[in-house]
């Protein structure tokens, strides 16, 4: 289901590209330059969305138990420690990196 929304939001974006740039050759023509400084900004902007969902995501590693107490054991406090590991690992998901400390937290 993600791929087929990344496909989706992928040719919207390069469509939406498309359309904008040939109105900004009317506006450019027309001197209409708040229209070219807006269809600029658009384009702009979806440029940075193809970036994004072209951006291949990280897969996350497997933890051990040990290796998330480690992690986390010098923070207090349950979101912090998530967000740690979520930092030390940029593909853990939110709903496993909340699993895993709290495994970690009932274990110790």
């Amino acid at each position: 289901m993600r791929t087929f929304s990344k496909i989706l939001t992928l040719i919207g974006s390069i469509i939406l590209i498309g359309c904008v740039g040939y109105l900004m050759v009317g506006w450019w023509d027309e001197k209409r330059w708040a229209w070219l400084a807006i269809g600029i900004i658009v384009i702009a902007v979806n440029l940075g969305v193809v970036f994004v969902r072209l951006k291949p995501t990280p897969k996350p590693r497997d933890w051990t138990v040990d290796e998330v107490r480690a992690v986390i054991e010098p923070i207090h406090g349950e979101l912090t420690q998530i967000r740690t590991l979520r930092r030390a690992d940029k593909g853990l998901t939110l709903a496993k990196a909340a699993e895993l400390v709290a495994q970690a937290r009932i274990s110790s």
